[in-house]
């Protein structure tokens, strides 16, 4: 009986002396600062896209279908419950109470997939200067892509 007791912590030792040696070899990766990501799409790059159209000849038509694409949003104000829709041209700034949405490209499914609508928005406080929000928002799963602020909600409508 005592035999089994020592092989059996003889084994412990062994397992547990072989689980160390393992966690010793472990590398860890560097840590990633949030400050030295830079965003796709700045204060400084929004301003340069809102260029005078009319003075640059156009030869695609892709360019001119995406200037008169409309986004059709509706934004909910938390505090008072109304629910405002309103429709943005792509490429263009609309300014909403102290928010100012910019909708750069919207994207609508082929025919023979699942229907989904989705744009791809920059959001910004322009009370402290702030984007507070860069990315897809998509109609049919809106939770997943939603904007996170204490007054309102914006969800997407439509792109035609």
């Amino acid at each position: 009986m005592e035999a089994k007791k020592l092989i059996s912590l003889i084994l412990t030792f062994i397992l547990f002396s072989s689980f160390v040696s393992i966690a010793e070899n472990i590398e860890i990766a560097p840590l990633i600062s949030l400050d030295q990501l830079e965003p796709t799409y700045d204060q400084e790059e929004k301003e340069d896209l809102n260029i005078d159209e009319n003075k640059i000849p156009s030869l695609d038509t892709q360019g001119e279908i995406d200037r008169e694409m409309l986004v059709t949003l509706k934004i909910l104000n938390k505090i008072t419950a109304n629910v405002d829709q309103i429709e943005i041209k792509l490429k263009e700034n609309y300014e909403y109470d102290y928010l100012e949405i910019y909708a750069i490209e919207c994207y609508l499914s082929d025919k023979y997939e699942k229907s989904e609508k989705a744009v791809y928005l920059n959001i910004y406080n322009r009370e402290i200067n702030e984007k507070i929000f860069n990315g897809w928002m998509l109609k049919t799963l809106p939770s997943i892509s939603s904007l996170e602020h204490p007054i309102y909600d914006i969800w997407i409508e439509d792109c035609n």
